[in-house]
């Protein structure tokens, strides 16, 4: 009856239609609308939702656009704080200080250096909060540039550096300084860290980050800093504010409730879209996060009464014929998962949740140790209403 369905299938729906107890043909939609349970979109609908986010200069991005492996550029998410500068490729300068020997470098001497690709899940810290609930500002991209690695060689070696401040050109005078975001040097080597000139095969654009950004796979995106133009080497953790206060939960630590920063994206996963098939519908989605390999997703039409396995396709699978890519390269990309499903008429509560290669499941609800807005884990439930 709930059948997988192979990736292939979404390239052949075609329009249908049924009939009524009259006879009469009734045409079905091509999609049906995933609507959040909670957060701003059922609070106020999605308009408004949409408004209040960008009001804070926040953008998700289309639920169906994270139904593929590479999210597309135009309608990407976006989070940062209203200011997206126009820096001119002609006088640019990375400035790399703290380090075995201070240096800068132009976009071309950058250029120069060997490109290595990281696909990977960018992703809100605070994405599907319960003020948020849809879950939308997440993507995925192919980001190529010199790795955080080949830049200190060309500097001589971190030198004393245990911890690195990442410092971004969005400043406007007399109002806001340029964004800053701190990571130890184990944090980036283990993350295995790049300065990305391009997102998915083309230069960055002035809206992500244009002349280079840095990315850090599988650390959530407050640490991808765009218009990046300077890396300040540190021989203790980056006080900033975005680290000491901005980004942080509240854990239960023994009795006392210690702030930590929000950092490794979790485990999780979303029903993002339902088309319409032959013989019913298809859900498809995306499962990301953990810290290893996706190895199973389950999927509920029922509000939790039953589960079935979906029909996953890994980063691995997808890219395996691509020569530039290894293993490494994916660590941090999401899986894409369908399921089929013939349901009648009526209302239902959909959900999928995630096993990865250690056996860890995507949690059902929210660790109680924790108070916060960030790394937000649990599963993500929609309505949706099938018509007939």
């Amino acid at each position: 009856m709930n059948q997988p369905v192979s990736m292939n299938s979404l390239a052949t729906l075609t329009r249908d239609s049924i009939a009524d107890v009259a006879g009469t043909a009734i045409a079905l939609p091509d999609e049906l609308d995933l609507l959040p349970v909670d957060g701003l979109p059922r609070w106020f609908g999605r308009r408004l939702a949409a408004f209040f986010m960008r009001f804070v200069s926040m953008e998700e991005a289309a639920p169906r656009r994270l139904s593929t492996m590479l999210t597309p550029v135009v309608g990407y998410f976006r989070r940062d704080r209203h200011v997206h500068p126009r820096v001119a490729a002609e006088g640019y300068q990375l400035q790399v200080t703290g380090v075995g020997g201070d240096k800068s470098f132009d976009l071309a001497a950058l250029r120069s250096l060997p490109f290595e690709d990281r696909v990977c899940v960018q992703e809100c810290a605070g994405n599907g909060n319960h003020l948020m609930g849809s879950a939308g500002l997440c993507g995925q991209a192919r980001w190529s540039g010199p790795s955080l690695e080949t830049i200190l060689e060309c500097c001589g070696g971190p030198g004393d550096a245990s911890h690195f401040a990442f410092h971004g050109l969005d400043r406007v005078p007399l109002l806001k300084s340029g964004y800053h975001y701190g990571l130890s040097l184990e944090e980036l080597r283990e993350a295995r860290a790049i300065v990305a000139l391009e997102m998915n095969g083309e230069p960055l654009s002035r809206r992500h980050g244009f002349p280079a950004r840095l990315v850090v796979p599988k650390i959530y995106s407050m640490s991808h800093v765009k218009w990046l133009g300077r890396i300040e080497g540190k021989t203790e953790p980056h006080d900033g504010i975005h680290n000491r206060l901005v980004f942080t939960n509240k854990e239960l630590q023994g009795d006392r409730w210690v702030r930590v920063q929000a950092r490794w994206i979790g485990l999780k996963s979303a029903i993002t879209h339902c088309r319409r098939a032959r013989d019913g519908w298809v859900l498809t989605g995306c499962a990301w996060g953990g810290g290893s390999p996706i190895t199973r997703v389950e999927v509920t039409t029922d509000g939790g009464a039953t589960w079935e396995d979906a029909d996953v396709v890994t980063p691995d699978e997808h890219f395996e014929r691509d020569s530039r890519l290894v293993a490494d390269d994916m660590r941090g990309a999401w899986a894409l998962f369908t399921h089929r499903w013939r349901p009648h008429a009526g209302e239902y509560l959909l959900a999928s949740r995630v096993t990865n290669a250690d056996g860890v499941v995507q949690c059902m609800q929210e660790d109680s140790r924790i108070r916060g807005h960030f790394d937000v884990t649990r599963v993500k439930w929609r309505r949706v209403r099938v018509p007939g």
